[in-house]
């Protein structure tokens, strides 16, 4: 029998939809941002639940956005629905108390939509010396930061100016965004310190391997998710659901030999780098996009090759695309996304929570 649209809207969804840029372009730093905020107002005319940007610190070209709350903020202004997520920011090398001011106000900006992503800088390494922290203090200024910020935002005192007065708190403040935390790790202990915290957990980039990276660290966080789990139940302490969001390189075409050629200019830049980690020799963009993990090809193709993700469903409540390579125009960026919203995201099982507004 075909549901009625109320009895399909009330059937619970298996994912929610975003997407993460890590802002590419050359040229005037104007147009990259405008064109970003594009992409935000034409992803939730399109239903998608939320958008995602990564942070990086002195980037000429790829990675060319420092400060993604301050660009959120202004895309908080041309949209309504959609969810202004971090993928990551980098927490070493923040002030916490800062970060968590700064969280609030986007988040009252945008009516309570902030996802806040967090990690302890992996793909800044080459910044660290630049504000002056040691890189191999990172793990340590993360986990440090993370208890000052998450105290912050869950409105506890954070002192008195004098004697007498009353606690300084968190203004303004932002009582949900607590519940909206995201950590992206590369290790099980990193995946169990998320569960531990309550927080969502990212897994990470299309460089991972899911099967023998990525897997291990979901089922390390559900694990220390279903045993704290237990003890609050033990301790009549309610618990939310574990979160779960799992980036993807997707990059639908007419055909695969039409996704591969709009890919081969830039996958061949990642040469150097696969050489450096033991994969020399490795010079076909097809080789390179099976290592990297890159879903393309016809979108039939495309919905095949998720299927089959070992590290993909179940698993994700959060499913982040990738859409966007290096050379990537604006209208492939939309274009691919369009296709992912109207077609593979579906056949998933997605749908939108709600009609585009």
């Amino acid at each position: 029998m075909t549901p009625t649209p109320s009895s399909a809207s009330s059937a619970p969804r298996p994912f929610r939809l975003g997407f993460l840029t890590h802002v590419h372009g050359t040229g005037d730093a104007r147009r990259v941002y405008a064109d970003l905020e594009t992409l935000f107002v034409a992803a939730e005319e399109l239903g998608f639940d939320g958008g995602f940007i990564a942070q990086h610190h002195f980037r000429a070209e790829y990675g060319r956005l420092p400060s993604p709350l301050v660009l959120l903020a202004s895309v908080a202004q041309r949209t309504r629905h959609i969810e202004l997520g971090t993928g990551i920011v980098t927490l070493p090398l923040e002030d916490p108390l800062r970060l968590a001011e700064d969280a609030a106000v986007l988040d009252a900006l945008a009516g309570g939509r902030v996802q806040l992503g967090l990690g302890s800088g992996g793909a800044n390494l080459d910044a660290f010396a630049a504000f002056g922290v040691p890189a191999e203090s990172r793990q340590a200024r993360f986990e440090t930061a993370l208890e000052r910020l998450q105290h912050a935002l869950s409105g506890a005192p954070l002192g008195s100016t004098a004697e007498g007065a009353p606690p300084l708190t968190l203004q303004p403040p932002a009582p949900g965004l607590r519940t909206r935390l995201w950590h992206s790790h590369s290790t099980a202990p990193g995946a169990r310190l998320a569960a531990h915290h309550g927080n969502g957990l990212l897994l990470g980039t299309a460089v991972h391997d899911p099967r023998t990276v990525q897997l291990p660290l979901a089922n390390a966080y559900l694990d220390a998710w279903h045993s704290r789990a237990a003890a609050n139940t033990n301790t009549g302490t309610s618990t939310d659901a574990p979160r779960i969001g799992v980036v993807r390189a997707v990059f639908p075409a007419a055909d695969r030999r039409t996704a591969l050629a709009e890919l081969a200019p830039d996958v061949v830049r990642h040469i150097p780098w696969l050489a450096a980690t033991g994969h020399t020799g490795v010079t076909e963009p097809e080789q390179i996009l099976r290592l990297l993990n890159v879903h393309h090809g016809h979108p039939e193709e495309v919905i095949a090759s998720l299927r089959d993700d070992p590290a993909l469903f179940p698993f994700a409540s959060y499913f982040l695309p990738v859409v966007q390579s290096e050379s990537s125009t604006l209208d492939d960026t939309l274009r691919r996304l369009r296709t992912i919203a109207e077609t593979i995201a579906p056949a998933l099982g997605w749908r939108p929570a709600r009609h585009a507004q």
